[in-house]
């Protein structure tokens, strides 16, 4: 970035929205992060496959989650078809569901069954020896107000600098 280009962006950054990194490498690490990131999709306008998109897992991600290279390279190729699924219809709340809920567990938990583990699908508990160590796992969903049941999501990682989706590790490692 040049000079002019940083200084504009400490100085202006109100005024140039292209300073802010788009879709999931622009939220911190952070449970915080998270629900920021997560909140997105509860905005009015939200581009839904642009949002969804960048949450597509890369080669160097798989690696960073799964234990095994083995199990790295099995994740991506059953991803595969996944990502050609939300291509067609992304993550997004139905209509009404305004609220988010949020639950996250480390890996560790996972295996444990402690912390917030309960609140994860039961897969978890057989998947997490295949998941590396000290990882946060999210989960959430889009409810309505008052509600508990609504648009469930799972598997959502902040790993080499942005978050990742990937759901469902059970069916990775049976």
């Amino acid at each position: 970035m040049t000079r002019i280009a940083l200084a504009a962006c400490l100085v202006f950054p109100f005024a140039f929205g292209a300073c802010k990194k788009e879709g999931a490498a622009g939220f911190p690490g952070t449970e915080e992060g998270a629900k920021q990131l997560l909140a997105e999709f509860l905005k009015p306008g939200t581009d839904h496959g642009k949002l969804s998109a960048s949450l597509k897992p890369t080669s160097a991600d798989y690696a960073a989650v799964f234990a095994t290279k083995e199990m790295a390279t099995k994740a991506e190729t059953v991803y595969a078809q996944l990502w050609t699924v939300v291509e067609k219809d992304p993550i997004k709340p139905k209509e009404g569901q305004t609220e988010l809920k949020v639950w996250k567990a480390t890996t560790d938990e996972l295996k444990a069954g402690t912390g917030e583990a309960g609140n994860f699908p039961g897969g978890y508990k057989s998947a997490a020896p295949h998941l590396k160590s000290g990882l946060t796992v999210y989960r959430w969903k889009f409810v309505k107000p008052g509600e508990t049941l609504g648009m469930a999501y799972d598997g959502l990682y902040h790993v080499n600098g942005h978050w990742v989706l990937m759901p469902k590790p059970w069916r990775i490692t049976r």
